[in-house]
Parts: C-alpha cells; structure tokens; sequence
C-alpha cells in the first residue's frame, strides 16, 4: 500500500557516491511506491552547500517527492567553519544543531500532511541520531552504522598518529554506547532498527537489548551485467582495480605489499582516486618495482570509475575500517568479483562465490594470503570468468527491486508496533473507565 512518507537524510545527491550516492538511490526508488518528503542540508562538501541538488530538481523534479531544504543556523555555521579546517569532530556539534532544525521541519509537515511513518535515514552514524523520535509517529531508523571497533592487528603497522586517531575514536565509541542518555533514548525510541553490519546488529543487542534487522545502506541500482569481451585476452593480463581515497584508513599500501609478493606479472592494477597519500603510495610502488604494472587514474568522474571497473577482472578492496563501500556494489552490479580482508560491511555482503576473504592478521601475514591468492588466479584465470557468473546470481539479493520490498516490510512493522504501543493495556482500561 502506498504510504506516505517523511525521510531525513541530510545528505543527498545525485552525482556524488558514498553515502550521498546511497540516499539519492533510496529516495528515488522509495518514491516508484511512496510519496515521500525528504529534509537534506548538504549536496556539495559541506554543511549547506545544497547547490547541486537544488539545480538538478529544477530540470528533473522526482515525481511523489517533495524536497525539503533545512537550513542551519548561524552557530551551526559558524561552528561548521572548524570543520571546513579540519577538525573534523566539530562537525557533530553543528550537526546536532542542524537537527534541531530539522525537528522544526518535520514538525511543520505534520502539520499539514497525514505522515505514514517516520525514517532517519542518515548519515548512518549512530552517534548523533536527531531528534525525529519526538514525534509521535512510527519511526524507522537505519540503517545505523559506525559502531566499529578496529581489530588492534591492523593497526599495528600504522603510524603513530593513526592509532592514536582511532584510539579516540574507540574511547569516544565506548562512551556513547555505554552512557549517552541520548544515543540510548534514540534506540529505545524506535520503532524498528536497521543495521548496517552484522557487527553493529550484535553491538545493539549487546548494548542496548534490542533486536534489529541487517540491511546495508548501499544497494545496486540498473541493470546487472557482465562486459565478456574483457575475458578474450585474460591469459594474457587479468585486469585488477582498486578503488577509494589514499589515506592509512583504506589501506592501499596493503595491496602493494601483496602484488609486491606476486610472483606471475601478467597484471595490472588500475588504481582509482587520490589523497594525502598518493605521493607516498607511488614512491612505494616504484621502488617495489610495481610501477610498469599500475596505472593511477586519480580522481574520475562516477561514470569514468564505473567504466574501469567495467573493464576489470577483479575488484581488491584492503580497508581497516568501513561499514558498506559502495564500490564493493558497483562491482556486484558488474559482475566483478572482489578480494576482501574478511570484516566489516565487506565480510557480511560478499560470499565465496562473488569474493575472496582473506583472515584478519597481521599486516605481512595478510599480504602473503593475498598475494598466495592472486598468484592462484593468475595461474588459473578461468576461475575469475566463473567467479564473475556467480557474483552477477549474488548481486540480484542486492538490487533495489528487492531492497524496495525489504523497507516496505519494515515500514508496515514499524507501524504495527507503533500501534500496539498506544494500544492501552487492559489494567489501564479499567483505570480510564473507573475515572
């Protein structure tokens, strides 16, 4: 049944990938079922530069939805300002400000539309989780993610400022979860709750009892396919890609230690993005004597990237931390199989028909693996043809065909648990009558 729907997301776009990328899909496919009303701040870098989406609804409205700009106040401004610096963690005290505006404007909705249900959407962060559940509506929130705590292994090879950063970020992890009266009321308020990892399902039952379904924040959008004419000449070179922004939190330096191992040479590594690092990366590259067998495409259009993984024979993915990239998606959507380290979002979507997992360990430990693992398909190039046909079967379960089904379920639970919980229990009924 069609509903009607009030979403915030904060961030949204429709050219931008991550999590702006996995809002704009959401919204987009919700709205072929729903009518939706949708509150955002930002669509460019930072808190209410929304200048991209408000250009591209001009000339291409999203029919049943209703856009819903919320604009930040000056303190939140102003305090956003440390964040455009650098200091990152100032973000989340303007962002909690903006969501007190955002209370403001779902308020202003419910005062003139009939609203179904109630979704936060994201960002998928758990710590600051809004204030939606102020409303006496049904609420959906997720999918949640972020609650992540970092195998210590993999951080061992990392520099001193780096485990430092996520040695906070744990503590700071730690507190929330345990103490915050806010983040706690925010998970007793829901009605239903989605998480994103399986890692983060059993941290919300550990910590605050409740039970909640697993769905990644990303999903395949189009028409899932195979590109067949890179298979031709696989014997000659398999085609590897790598994907995402060069800091110590992606890891590339852990699939060049690995191709540094690789004793075939009939490969080549597209590598995609750039960062504070790409200078580093590439010394590294050339004296491991990798440079004749990489090219560094830097940062590319969606488009462009997605055309390169198009050509590619498998996707490598070495993260330390992540909840669901939605590179490993795109690659899904292409029949890509991927070599993951076996954690986080990566762990829980990929299986051993469209991936290869390798063991959190240490650093050199995981580089042998990997390296012992492509050396094998190398050897063996067919397996990746085969592994490309089953990962096209395992990408279906992802579409937003199904994803659609799976959030309209959600949605109709929510509200049947919303209602059973303003449904007054039989001791309060002879209250009221005897009254």
């Amino acid at each position: 049944m069609k509903k009607k729907i009030l979403l915030s997301a904060y961030a949204i776009s429709p050219v931008k990938g991550s999590e702006y990328g996995a809002a704009w899909d959401t919204i987009t496919q919700l709205a072929k079922h729903h009518e939706l009303w949708v509150l955002y701040g930002i669509s460019d870098d930072h808190m209410g530069d929304t200048n991209t989406l408000r250009e591209f609804i001009k000339t291409n409205p999203v029919p049943s939805v209703t856009f819903i700009e919320v604009r930040a106040g000056r303190v939140a401004m102003a305090i956003n300002r440390l964040n455009k610096i650098g200091l990152g963690w100032f973000f989340y005290i303007a962002y909690y400000l903006w969501q007190k505006e955002a209370l403001k404007a779902a308020r202003n909705v419910l005062a003139s539309v009939n609203i179904d249900v109630v979704h936060q959407l994201g960002p998928i962060g758990f710590r600051e989780p809004g204030f939606l559940g102020h409303l006496d509506k049904p609420l959906v929130w997720g999918s949640i993610g972020g609650m992540k705590v970092i195998d210590n292994v993999l951080l061992e090879n990392k520099p001193l400022l780096t485990r430092f950063k996520f040695g906070v970020k744990h503590q700071i992890n730690y507190f929330q979860l345990n103490f915050s009266p806010r983040v706690a009321e925010a998970f007793s308020r829901a009605d239903v709750l989605i998480a994103a990892t399986v890692d983060g399902q059993q941290t919300i039952l550990k910590n605050f009892k409740r039970e909640s379904h697993w769905l990644p924040e990303q999903g395949i959008v189009g028409d899932i396919e195979i590109n067949e004419a890179k298979f031709n000449h696989i014997r000659q070179y398999v085609e590897l890609v790598w994907s995402g922004t060069h800091i110590e939190r992606k890891n590339l330096g852990l699939c060049l230690d690995s191709l540094a191992l690789v004793k075939s040479k009939n490969w080549h590594l597209h590598i995609l993005g750039t960062g504070p690092l790409t200078g580093k990366l590439k010394q590294k590259a050339d004296e491991s004597g990798l440079s004749a067998n990489i090219t560094w495409h830097g940062q590319l259009s969606r488009a462009a990237a997605i055309n390169v993984m198009n050509g590619a024979h498998l996707h490598i993915i070495t993260s330390i931390a992540e909840d669901n990239p939605a590179v490993i998606f795109e690659a899904l959507r292409l029949g890509v199989p991927t070599l993951t380290l076996d954690h986080c979002g990566m762990g829980d979507v990929l299986c051993n028909k469209c991936g290869i997992k390798i063991m959190v360990a240490a650093h050199d430990e995981m580089a042998k693996k990997i390296a012992d693992a492509i050396d094998h398909l190398l050897l063996r190039p067919e397996i990746l043809a085969d592994l490309a046909l089953d990962t096209v079967t395992c990408a279906t379960k992802h579409h937003w065909e199904k994803r659609s089904k799976v959030l309209n379920a959600y949605y109709n639970e929510a509200i049947e648990l919303y209602g059973k919980s303003r449904v007054p229990n039989k001791e309060t009924l002879i209250i009221l009558q005897n009254a």
